[in-house]
């Protein structure tokens, strides 16, 4: 239970650097960002994943939270990944969740975000400190 509590309080405050100044900010579900710029023809830190197929049997998650969005996504079915294309530069997406996953190659802890695709189907995961320090993703700024 504690880690579960470090990990979801690691997930909601994330520093950031923009402009060479450090900046607090809570994300979580619900808030919108926006898609920032890539050199190339697609992102190097945002990825599509589309679910083609659903087993049904997927593990409900907290949608006022966000938290267990993961399993409830991962769990069952099977997908399509893509790093998602620079179409997408300058849309807006809504958070549908934060958390604090183990890398595979390095086992070091990585911050990851979801956000809410085009359709039930599609999400963008992103590894949000990398994306954020690149410039591929924004906050919006009132």
């Amino acid at each position: 239970m504690r880690s579960l509590f470090f990990i979801s309080l690691f997930a909601c405050n994330a520093v950031l650097a923009q402009k060479n100044e450090q900046v607090e900010v809570e994300l979580k579900r619900g808030d919108t960002l926006q898609i920032g710029k890539t050199g190339g023809s697609e992102f190097k830190h945002l990825d599509m994943y589309r679910k083609t197929r659903w087993a049904g049997n997927e593990p409900a998650y907290d949608t006022a939270t966000g938290n267990g969005f993961f399993q409830s996504f991962f769990a069952t079915g099977d997908f399509d990944v893509a790093e998602l294309p620079k179409e997408y530069a300058g849309r807006k997406f809504v958070v549908l969740g934060v958390e604090v996953l183990s890398n595979k190659k390095s086992g070091q802890p990585m911050n990851i975000m979801y956000l809410k695709g085009e359709n039930p189907n599609m999400i963008i995961w992103v590894d949000f400190d990398k994306a954020f320090e690149s410039g591929e993703l924004k906050l919006l700024q009132d």
